[in-house]
């Protein structure tokens, strides 16, 4: 049986990111001055109050009636760190709005409907700025979606995400601390009053002091996804200095795999590499994949098993987020018609934390999954299953 294998790597990014956290506001209840960790926020806009519809089935926080912005005030001494990572949920009602603004010193946000940020370094006894410019054009569809910005200081490289994908980096000189030598007070919110529409737009902050540390993983990321009659494969591979090789396997009933695809691998320990493989003639009705790594000794591990359905297949596209997670992580998925589904969280041992079942409608749908049930911190799976397809896509994650 033939298979028409593509291939792509791409280097995304050094894998530094562990942090510790400054401060976090869920806004499920009110006053939204009240942080869910960290210190309260001084002052907040006279009309935001915390309302329906946040993300998932949470709350968020609304800037509330008539043209008033949320202006949420957090006294500045606790930020003055040397490296940030900020992330936050929001619904764009509006084309200008600061997730987090500290005058000229820092401004991550939207500016006339693009995603940008800018910032200071410290270059010498002076002070460096970093404009991003328009990185992204942020989506005006009234959906919730995640954006987070990160600066590492030992690396002097910072980066943007929207929903857990890559839209911007910068690479400057390691050692160079974010500047903060004067800077005030921070507002979270500016700019931001949903045009006077009078519901939730801003959701799950987290602002953390962004710490120089290795994650624990091999295989970040490994999921299989029906287009037309194929099947296209994409897996995330980092720490690969003893990585020999990547093999795709494939098998009809999930016992017994063959291997279809052999490539060598990137290598490399610091960067993520990505590969992809498309297979054009898939075993069906139900085709199930794994990823075998084998190392440079011989041993080799292996991927969780995806399956494929293609006579009841309903989910057209599917992500997880924000990653690495804190106390929460959202799966967005778009199906194509209603359905049971299934998510459960995994413990790299494959022991199950967490699960529930739930009915989904057609269309985008968001799950948010709570994260602190368990005391189990480092890496975690989490396993979305179409219970009539039974199909499965399975994600990496790492719990702080």
């Amino acid at each position: 049986m033939k298979i028409l294998l593509s291939f792509a790597i791409l280097s995304l990014l050094s894998l530094h990111s562990a942090a510790q956290l400054i401060s976090r506001f869920t806004w499920e209840n009110n006053p939204v001055t009240n942080a869910a960790s960290g210190p309260n926020a001084i002052s907040v806009g006279t009309h935001a109050v915390s309302s329906a519809y946040g993300t998932g089935s949470s709350k968020g926080l609304n800037p509330g009636s008539g043209n008033n912005d949320i202006n949420l005030v957090l006294d500045g001494a606790s930020f003055n760190v040397p490296a940030l990572d900020i992330s936050v949920d929001f619904r764009r009602e509006e084309s200008q709005a600061s997730f987090f603004y500290r005058g000229s010193y820092f401004n991550f946000g939207m500016n006339g409907g693009y995603l940008s940020v800018s910032f200071q370094l410290t270059n010498g006894t002076s002070a460096l700025t970093i404009n991003s410019g328009n990185v992204y054009a942020v989506p005006d569809d009234h959906s919730f979606h995640n954006y987070q910005f990160n600066y590492d200081d030992n690396t002097g490289i910072a980066r943007v995400w929207v929903d857990a994908v890559l839209k911007y980096t910068y690479t400057g000189t390691a050692g160079r601390p974010l500047y903060w030598t004067g800077a005030g007070n921070i507002t979270i919110g500016k700019d931001m009053d949903a045009t006077g529409r009078n519901l939730a737009i801003l959701d799950n902050l987290a602002i953390q002091k962004y710490a120089n540390a290795l994650l624990p993983l091999k295989l970040l990321s490994f999921a299989a996804e029906a287009k037309n009659k194929y099947v296209v494969i994409n897996c995330a591979t980092t720490e690969e200095t003893s990585l020999q090789s990547i093999v795709l396997e494939r098998s009809n009933n999930g016992i017994v795999f063959s291997p279809v695809a052999t490539m060598a691998a990137a290598g490399g320990y610091s960067s993520i590499n990505h590969y992809q493989f498309t297979d054009s003639l898939p075993l069906g009705p139900v085709a199930y994949y794994r990823v075998k790594m084998i190392n440079t000794d011989g041993s080799a591990s292996y991927s969780d098993i995806k399956s494929v359905a293609f006579d009841a297949l309903t989910i057209s596209s599917i992500s997880v987020f924000p990653n690495p997670a804190t106390e929460y992580v959202i799966v967005k998925m778009n199906t194509t018609r209603p359905g049971k589904f299934r998510y459960t969280v995994l413990s790299v041992s494959g022991q199950p934390l967490t699960t529930k079942e739930l009915e989904l409608g057609n269309g985008i749908q968001q799950i948010k999954i709570d994260l602190t049930k368990t005391v189990y911190q480092g890496a975690l799976f989490i396993q979305i299953t179409n219970i009539q397809a039974n199909s499965t896509a399975t994600f990496s994650i790492v719990k702080r």
